[in-house]
């Protein structure tokens, strides 16, 4: 696992398998906390990473690597997600299990976008913070 780490920023590029889910939770976390990114805030941040790394293990590129970085300033916390998504704009309709990944972020974020084209997507979530 690769991380860079400063004052505003977290970047982690991990292997897309589940035994990266948990040392990844860990680290946002901890990052988040050391920001003083308040608890709500900071679980569904945690949520959003967890979700669009187990989205990235479930895709045909699994194993290959998968980057999270987040971004916090005193407005909002943005992650971004870069991996072999199979997200597109219908999957805020449909139940496979990772439209249903999709949505869980969607529900915590402020806002999410996505970027998808042939070989890669992105994935973009907000969340603001309490004033």
């Amino acid at each position: 696992m690769t991380t860079h780490q400063d004052l505003a920023v977290f970047s982690a590029t991990v292997p897309a398998r589940a035994e990266h889910l948990a040392p990844l939770r860990r680290r946002v976390r901890r990052w988040l906390t050391h920001r003083r990114v308040p608890a709500p805030v900071r679980q569904d941040v945690v949520l959003a990473a967890h979700e669009a790394l187990s989205d990235a293990i479930d895709q045909p590129g699994a194993g290959e690597r998968t980057t999270v970085t987040l971004h916090c300033d005193r407005d909002g916390v943005v992650l971004t997600a870069i991996d072999h998504f199979t997200w597109t704009a219908r999957a805020h309709h449909g139940d496979d299990p990772g439209e249903r990944r999709l949505r869980a972020i969607a529900r915590v974020a402020e806002r999410v976008d996505l970027d998808v084209d042939a070989d890669r997507g992105t994935l973009t979530a907000y969340f603001t913070l309490p004033r």
